[in-house]
This record gives C-alpha cells, structure tokens and sequence, in this order.
C-alpha cells in the first residue's frame, strides 16, 4: 500500500514530545485521537501527505467507531491542498532533513577532494586517455546541483512581469527544485516550463476570482507535469471554440462543491468532494451548501 518514494530515503521523522502534548489541539484529543493522529502522520511521512477523503482514512485507522466524530479534532492538525491533507510542521521537518543532507553530501564531497588533493601531484598535461571520462565526470558533478539563483531570475525574466516576484530562496523552493532537477537536471527545462505558463491565461491571473499563480504554485511537481503535459487550456487552443473538460476557467476535471458552516455561512470555502475543513469560528465541519438550502426550503414549506 505504501509507495517507496526515491526522494523519500528516510524512514523516520523527528518527533517532539514536548511539542506535541503542549499542542492545544493534542490536548483537546482523547487518546482514541491521539493514536488516530499518529498513524496520520505516519503515513503522512512515508505517502507525503494523506488523501483527503474520509472512506480511505477511516480505512486507514482502523475503522474505529464514531470515526465522524473523532476526525474532526484529528483532522484539525492537517491542512488541504490539492486533494491531499499536510501537517504543517511535519512538512518543515522534512524540508529541513533534505537541506541538512544536501549540505553534509557537499561537505563530505568537499572533503574527500581536498584529501585527494593533498595526496597527488599536479598533472601539468592530463593523459588523452581520460580526457573525455574526465570532461563526463565533471559535467555529471555539475548537473548534481542546481542553480538555484539562475532558476529564480529565469522565472522573474519570463513572468515576473505578470505574477509575483521571486526575492526569497529558502528551503522550501530548493527542495521543488530539486525534486524536478532530479529527472530533469537542465536548466532549460525550467526555461520551457516558465514559457508554458506564459500561454496559460488561468494561471496568469485570467480568471474569475483574479487568482495567479506564483513561483511555489509553479513548481509543485503535480502542476509541473499539468503545465508540461498541456492539461491547463492555453491561450493557443482557446481560439478554436472547442469544449472539453478543462473548459470550466481552465481548472482540471475534478468536481468543485461550495462548502458553508452550518452555524456561521458566511464562512465559504470551494473544494473537490470529500473535502474536510472545519470553521475557524465554531470548529464544526464545513458542509455542502446545497444541502443547507434544501434543508431550509423544506424548513420553510413545512411551517407554511
């Protein structure tokens, strides 16, 4: 059931005990939950993130009784996107487990070179039978690491102009860039990825809500694989009048509802089916609309 992921190497993830039992949503949890959220976020770290649909996780803890009632408080730790669910901090923990192992891979690479070094003399003229293993090797040594400076000013040069302005390069973006880099080390790749955005009006902001897309967005690798792939409708093929699924803003065929608190409705969220998000009012589970205005129109007919 679990998928071996390459970029996933660990099996473990930091755990502090002190965070965790002064986390007021912990506190809130009986211990029925509080083993409910750690399977969670087990498989959370080994699937990156957990889906977002209630039948596939009630499977995956076990069945409990009154699982609709226990999930709530559990679910209250994660955060959706794109159909899945994510523990912030468990996010952050693995973002920064990736950048300590790059940085002591490059230190350790650094290290044996220096070693190396000290132990040889210089060549003044290499031996022809290894020039063309040498020129290799150091072009493959190249393409480990990605430019990540030079990725960010292509992306301000193409669409900076239009979306928002990449300043920062933290951790999080180094980490989607490398996962691309790994089967794609080239930085003409990202060159054609920005290019192809360019041509897509629903991520440039030509939308009903007035929503763009910014570097992170573009860089996820499920929306890299979209844009590559033209599973957003571009500026190109809008002309021809043709309809298909992605005609509905240029969003992918997946079923959009409109979710409402029960209690508080001016608290609206749009999201695909099984989406579970709870009001920051009230913490209850925001429910669909059409089923609050049916139950209000019946409501209405029967006290008439």
């Amino acid at each position: 059931m679990l998928s071996r992921k390459k970029e996933n190497k660990s099996p473990a993830f930091q755990f502090y005990a002190r965070d965790f039992l002064a986390d007021i949503n912990v506190q809130l949890m009986n211990m029925e939950q509080r083993g409910m959220y750690i399977t969670l976020l087990s498989y959370a770290w080994l699937e990156k993130g957990i889906p977002n649909n209630m039948r596939k996780l009630k499977l995956l803890c076990n069945n409990p009784n009154d699982f609709d009632e226990l999930i709530v408080d559990v679910l209250a730790c994660f955060e959706e996107s794109d159909g899945r669910l994510y523990n912030r901090r468990m996010e952050s923990v693995r973002a920064e487990q990736i950048e300590r192992k790059e940085k002591a891979s490059e230190a350790g690479k650094i290290g044996a070179k220096k070693r190396w070094q000290a132990h040889s003399d210089p060549i003044t003229t290499p031996l022809p039978s290894h020039n063309s293993a040498t020129a290799t090797a150091t072009a493959t040594a190249s393409m480990k690491t990605p430019n990540y400076k030079s990725i960010v000013e292509n992306y301000n040069d193409i669409l900076g102009k239009t979306l928002p302005r990449a300043v920062a390069i933290n951790s999080k973006r180094k980490s989607l860039i490398r996962s691309i880099w790994r089967d794609n080390p080239n930085i003409e790749f990202f060159i054609k990825l920005f290019t192809k955005v360019k041509d897509i009006p629903f991520l440039m902001g030509d939308n009903d809500k007035g929503w763009m897309a910014d570097l992170d967005f573009i860089l996820r690798p499920d929306k890299v694989t979209k844009i590559i792939e033209g599973s957003y409708k571009s500026s190109k093929n809008k002309k021809d009048g043709s309809t298909n699924k992605f005609d509905n803003n240029y969003k992918d065929n997946e079923e959009r509802i409109n979710y409402t608190c029960p209690n508080h409705r001016e608290i609206n969220k749009v999201g695909p089916k099984n989406l579970h998000t709870t009001c920051p009012n009230c913490r209850t589970k925001l429910v669909p609309k059409d089923s609050l205005t049916y139950t209000d129109t019946v409501s209405k007919a029967v006290a008439s």
